[in-house]
């Protein structure tokens, strides 16, 4: 499958076959997992967490590049393993669409998207950096799924992570990383990933093997715990820890807390559902009617809340599950991953960042 990176940087020739450590990184924090390849699969290397000062980046760009330095440094001196490093970039900086383009050679794709891609986004070609994968061809045609960043988003990173030790060799949408992490090795069915974060909702829709849809609702985890706290009258941290301990099901007994949990997740279902019918009652770009949604993968850190699962199944189409995201790393029927199940789904970007393998 053809592809073209957003940035790809070059190192001496020794080191373009090496692995890079997947670097998560959101407005409050970054999280890292170094993958090491085994003979039946791969182990869990290093891995870990890091809290980000609010204001230092603000939907996915970073305003402060000394303060993100600053915490790069930390993190390399943490772990001088760290050397190069695949890096995820946020979906509402990001521009996706289909695109049709006739029978040609694979090496000359880019060159024909980069032509056409002032008609699509606005940006120039100067101003774009973009990245796409192959859908499907026929005799006459090649389709092919485009996401585009702004260049200005990228460079704030690399400025960021100059001088530091750590290189990034490779950036990506997120959305990406997690079709990487959750669906199964071959796995070509149309399905959803929802990844309730700490501060928004990253929607994605993968149809055989490709993202070709993907959404950013501005509710997370923290929009559960401010109501909560509103509703009930209380201090943020002690809604949050009511938030763990009771979840979605345990709120019935008390009707305001109900009521508190209920009108937050209630939209993200709502959303939820308004993408998948969009999705299944609407044709594509060109007139062909989409394969139905099979299933809806959950990841995030807040997706493991008591009940949360069943609560967003209820009125959907499509079964809801936990992801397990060593799905591709290893058969876990001889090995116990470091990271535990709930923990896992934080790191789902992480891990699919790791999976990455040189190209």
């Amino acid at each position: 499958m053809a592809r073209s990176k957003f940035y790809q940087f070059f190192p001496p020739p020794q080191f373009v076959q090496m692995p890079a450590v997947g670097l998560d990184i959101s407005d409050t924090s970054m999280r890292f997992v170094e993958l090491v390849e085994k003979r039946k699969g791969f182990v869990i290397g290093a891995f870990g967490e890091y809290g980000i000062p609010q204001g230092v980046i603000e939907s996915g760009e970073v305003k402060k590049p000394e303060e993100l330095r600053a915490l790069f440094l930390e993190l390399k001196k943490e772990h001088p393993e760290l050397e190069f490093v695949s890096v995820s970039l946020p979906e509402e900086k990001a521009y996706l669409f289909e695109l049709r383009l006739p029978i040609m050679k694979y090496s000359e794709v880019r060159g024909s998207i980069e032509f056409g891609l002032e008609e699509h986004v606005p940006l120039t070609a100067a101003e774009a950096l973009f990245d796409y994968e192959i859908i499907k061809e026929d005799n006459a045609s090649i389709y092919a799924s485009v996401s585009v960043v702004p260049r200005t988003l990228v460079e704030g990173y690399l400025e960021a992570f100059k001088e530091t030790g750590i290189t990034p060799i490779a950036f990506e949408m997120e959305a990406h990383s997690l079709a990487r992490a959750v669906i199964p090795r071959g796995d070509t069915e149309t399905c959803m990933i929802v990844d309730f974060g700490k501060t928004r909702t990253g929607i994605a829709i993968i149809s055989d093997g490709v993202v070709q849809f993907t959404s950013t609702i501005p509710v997370g985890g923290t929009s559960l715990t401010e109501s909560i706290a509103k509703n009930l009258k209380i201090a943020y941290d002690e809604a949050e820890k009511i938030k763990r301990e009771k979840g979605i099901s345990g709120s019935s007994g008390d009707e305001n807390l109900f009521l508190a949990v209920m009108s937050t997740i209630s939209v993200l279902r709502e959303e939820i559902n308004k993408h998948q019918t969009y999705w299944q009652e609407h044709a594509d770009s060109y007139g062909n009617r989409r394969l139905p949604i099979k299933k809806i993968y959950l990841c995030g850190g807040d997706s493991v809340l008591a009940g949360f699962p069943g609560f967003l199944a209820t009125g959907l189409s499509s079964p809801v599950e936990l992801s397990n995201t060593m799905v591709n790393v290893n058969t876990l029927e001889d090995y116990i991953p470091e990271i535990s199940f709930n923990d896992s789904l934080r790191y789902a970007a992480a891990l699919g960042l790791a999976l990455r393998r040189p190209q």
